[in-house]
């Protein structure tokens, strides 16, 4: 499965999430579905070697350099949650049902501004600890020891309310760079077992027999339940506006993010304060029906993921970072559940992690060692000369 190229896995999360959209949005969204992917279908199918990899064979890492790497972990994941995200509070296996009402009412209450300094590194490394994982083949018994651990207290950290997070990131760990179909089949079992274990945390079981079922139905619901409320429409150029926004740091300069999904759920469930007790997801197709014309609108948003799916899967390949690649590929099959944008802020996310977090965090050791350690003149190793006489 680490085999197929990015862009594939984009090409299925566009079908998956947009076909059964035509049965509640008309034949249209047929056009809109394929306007998406031939773009990314194009781009893709100029595959480059998979021997590239192996031409540029990734350093070995000591067992210092791996407690160098679990330490920045570990440092990360303090000031994000003392100053950052602090995701703690909305974690699933310390809160259970009450996590998604504390994320809810995390957005009811936040501006549609951007984050600060450390809740964008954490967007940025949110692959950090499959990235660990992947390290675990190129370092001694101890490194491995120290990067799981790392990597483990990470995932645990990061799993919020969402339980799909949960579900996928054990299904990547599992398959690991393997195309083995047993391993494909029972890793999915397992991944399906975890989402039965985070629903049972959050409560859901107790609601509904089958959440991964409705899980999957109630986009295409709330999809139909958008289209016939007339939430409006805005112009294309406004759907490439917050991709741009995208490439502006909250923390250096104010910018205003619209809220998608906040506010078509404020639209088909209105409230007097303005709030919501739950925020509904439309699919992709939500956000193509609401900027006008949507077949120009699907066809650039089709552009922008292959363009960053190929320029992130050969940096992906180059690094032999194959867990990565396969848990960035399982989200682009999720994300279009909800929205192209949360796919774009994951794509983008992780062209900054290879091309300038991952590359400084293999160098870190050597970087300290530089900072700490000065290097003297080799004239300073020479014998002083004699006075002469």
């Amino acid at each position: 499965m680490s085999r197929i190229p990015l862009g594939y896995f984009i090409i299925a999360g566009l079908v998956f999430w947009g076909l059964p959209g035509v049965l509640v949005a008309g034949y249209q969204a047929l056009f809109y579905i394929f306007a998406a992917i031939l773009p990314v279908w194009w781009l893709t199918r100029r595959r480059y070697p998979e021997q590239e990899g192996a031409m540029q064979q990734a350093p070995w890492i000591s067992g210092a350099a791996s407690a160098v790497l679990a330490a920045f972990a570990g440092l990360y994941l303090i000031c994000d949650a003392t100053f950052g995200s602090q995701l703690l509070q909305f974690n699933l296996f310390l809160h259970h049902e009450s996590s998604a009402t504390r994320l809810v009412d995390d957005f009811n209450q936040s501006t549609n501004g951007g984050g600060g300094f450390i809740a964008l590194l954490g967007t940025v490394i949110s692959t950090l600890p499959f990235a660990m994982i992947d390290a675990t083949r190129r370092t001694s018994r101890y490194g491995v020891w120290v990067l799981w651990i790392a990597a483990i207290l990470l995932l645990f950290y990061e799993t919020t309310s969402g339980r799909s997070f949960f579900m996928m990131a054990v299904m990547a760990i599992f398959l690991g760079r393997t195309s083995d179909w047993r391993r494909i089949t029972l890793a999915g079992l397992i991944a399906i077992g975890a989402f039965f274990v985070a629903s049972s945390f959050r409560g859901d079981l107790a609601a509904t027999q089958n959440p991964l079922a409705n899980g999957t139905v109630f986009p295409f619901i709330n999809l139909a339940l958008m289209l016939h409320a007339n939430c409006g429409t805005a112009p294309w150029y406004a759907f490439i506006a917050e991709f741009l926004k995208k490439f502006v740091p909250g923390f250096l300069l104010p910018k205003t993010i619209f809220p998608f999904n906040l506010q078509m759920s404020l639209c088909i469930y209105p409230s007097a304060d303005n709030t919501v007790s739950a925020i509904s997801i439309f699919t992709w197709l939500g956000e193509i029906f609401y900027y006008t014309p949507s077949l120009l609108t699907a066809f650039l948003a089709g552009l922008i993921l292959g363009l960053l799916g190929r320029l992130v899967d050969r940096r992906l390949v180059v690094n032999q970072l194959y867990s990565v690649r396969v848990f960035v590929g399982l989200m682009c099959i999720l994300l279009p559940r909800s929205r192209t944008q949360d796919e774009f802020s994951l794509l983008i996310a992780q062209v900054v992690f290879l091309f300038i977090v991952w590359p400084q965090l293999c160098n870190l050791p050597r970087n300290l060692r530089m900072l700490l350690v000065p290097n003297h003149p080799a004239s300073d190793n020479l014998e002083p000369q004699k006075e002469l006489p």
